[in-house]
């Protein structure tokens, strides 16, 4: 469900989990309050609830934590839910209303699901609930396979509107789509739309569908105006994504939620809003009470920007690419940047107000100063060395600052996020640190398996990967747009967006080790022309988008 190495700091606060206290974070159901420690990687799940595991450790620890929240969210009493003990039969006990117990295996979203539930059956209890969950561009995602009266259902027990009691099960989505002319172009399972296939310039979605998925129109760059359809209630998280010559779009009445900014990277995007969930205020979308600021437009020719007092949060891209801005106020009441809010913004100052961060020549900290949250695009160092009390470097948090020369990892730095230097052309990274082994300015772990790091100007024009490396981690050579050849060696495994913006790419070569290709791997290698690949590598979708490549299968 969540990446271990530091993607659960965005799990606690999509469950709106705040860190008043290094480390600590809290949430109150009522009065009832749950506490994790971060540091310590466990849960204080309070008096009520009986809970023999209270680790953080497993991906499915994660599983089984989203899934009590879930229910404490439902309005099912702390008093009624018991976490097993790791090794039990089962991880979570529901004492349900009129003996209506729930037994429930928590499982990681993925292939540990579904291998799961092909093998999957009823335990002494009434229901019995295969659970996985996820969190996806902003928004969590679960599936259930539930087991009632030896019948095997899907939904019904953890939906939002789904009872406390008397269940309603059924085993799919009873979605009716608009069969219309173009419906071959729409991925839809049940009441999804999982991914646009076509490259019309006007896109009506099908009535009938419930929920766009997180990034289902990404850089689609056919599309001018999107018509989504009154049945709409859930926008997936980066489903517009670069959507360039994108011009209207419409939020339609019944959409209540929305993930991480699905607009970001539409520079002629125009929106218009008709749900009360949202505010739309002069180009700025905010959520109903105006705490969350989703999204800024593009297109906004003012300079500065005083963030209204009142916002929470600033979302993931939120002002991305706003290259007209050059100040924004940070009120006092903000406690929470979600993933590089200021990207590519060029020639931006902050004013910052909030108590919860610190800048300092433009770089942003926590307030405690043990994480570096971002960096101003337009900041100027020639040797940062990363301050002692840091110890999280966050995803992204450089992305695309060329004016950093050279970054020291210092000796306290436990976690490094995916993709942090990635469009850094010019710079080189040094360690004085032993968890990060850098080898001619590459960043690899310890053992010197994964490849944690890389920018244009350590790798130049011909790289080799080195003997012993087989994991290529997410967005290690992202920007590196020096690079024309590259030998993979011993790799067997490919991360999502590894290689996007590489365009002096021509061609590439992967040996039959190689396993598994991610999302967006080679995006935007719009001169990678030629790709051998075996025939048992599985491609994620997206790999080579908005790149001419002819695949080779071999064998």
């Amino acid at each position: 469900m969540i990446s271990m190495d530091m993607k659960y700091t965005a799990l606690y606060w999509a469950l709106r989990f705040v860190e008043n206290d290094l480390d600590i974070h809290t949430k109150a159901y009522g009065d009832y309050k749950i506490t994790i420690n971060a540091e310590k990687q466990t849960v204080d799940y309070g008096n009520a609830i009986m809970s023999e595991n209270n680790g953080l450790f497993r991906h499915k620890d994660f599983v089984i934590f989203e899934c009590v929240d879930r229910l404490l969210s439902k309005g099912y009493a702390p008093s009624s839910i018991k976490i097993c003990a790791v090794g039990s039969p089962q991880d979570i006990i529901v004492l349900g209303k009129n003996s209506e117990d729930i037994s429930i295996i928590c499982e990681q979203w993925g292939n540990d699901f579904e291998t799961a539930s092909t093998s999957f059956s009823a335990s002494d209890n009434p229901y019995s609930v295969l659970y996985t969950s996820r969190l996806a561009s902003g928004l969590l995602e679960f599936k259930s396979h539930i087991i009632a009266n030896e019948t095997d259902y899907n939904h019904g027990i953890f939906e939002d509107n789904a009872p406390l009691s008397n269940y309603k099960l059924t085993k799919a989505k009873s979605a009716q789509i608009e069969q219309t002319n173009d419906i071959a172009d729409f991925e839809i399972f049940e009441d999804e739309l999982v991914t646009y296939k076509g490259k019309s310039k006007i896109v009506k979605v099908p009535n009938g569908v419930i929920t766009i998925g997180a990034s289902a129109f990404w850089n689609n760059t056919f599309v001018e105006k999107i018509i989504l359809p009154d049945s709409l209630e859930r926008i997936g998280g980066d489903c517009f994504y670069y959507c360039t010559n994108l011009k209207k779009v419409n939020i339609p009445c019944r959409v209540w939620i929305m993930g991480n900014n699905p607009f970001a990277g539409c520079p002629l995007i125009e929106i218009t809003n008709n749900s009360p969930s949202f505010i739309l205020e002069n180009g700025v979308l905010f959520n109903s009470d105006k705490t969350n600021l989703i999204h800024y437009t593009i297109e906004k020719p003012d300079t500065e920007y005083y963030v209204p007092d009142g916002v929470i949060c600033l979302g993931k891209h939120c002002f991305y690419a706003c290259d007209n801005l050059k100040r924004i106020i940070v009120p006092s009441s903000v406690i929470r940047f979600e993933n590089n809010p200021f990207a590519c913004c060029t020639k931006l100052d902050i004013e910052n107000h909030s108590p919860y961060y610190i800048f300092e020549s433009g770089i942003i900290y926590n307030k405690f100063k043990t994480t570096i949250v971002g960096c101003l695009n337009k900041t100027e160092l020639d040797r940062f060395v990363v301050p002692e009390s840091v110890t999280l470097i966050s995803r992204n948090s450089f992305w695309n600052c060329k004016g950093i020369r050279h970054i020291v990892l210092t000796k306290n730095i436990d976690r490094i996020g995916y993709n942090p230097f990635a469009g850094c052309e010019s710079l080189l990274i040094e360690s004085e640190n032993p968890l990060f082994k850098i080898v001619d300015g590459i960043v690899y772990n310890p053992e010197k398996t994964h490849l944690l790091c890389a920018t244009d100007k350590a790798v130049g024009q011909f790289f080799k990967i080195p003997d012993g490396v087989t994991h290529i981690n997410r967005g290690v050579f992202s920007g590196c747009s020096s690079l024309q050849s590259i030998d993979f060696n011993q790799v067997t495994y490919i991360d999502k967006s590894s290689f996007t913006n590489c365009t002096s790419l021509k061609e590439i070569v992967l040996s039959d080790k190689v396993t598994y290709i991610g999302e967006w791997a080679f995006s935007y290698c719009n001169n990678l022309l030629k790709a051998s690949i075996g025939k048992n590598t599985f491609i994620d979708k997206n790999a080579f988008n908005e790149c001419p490549v002819a695949i080779e299968w071999r064998g």
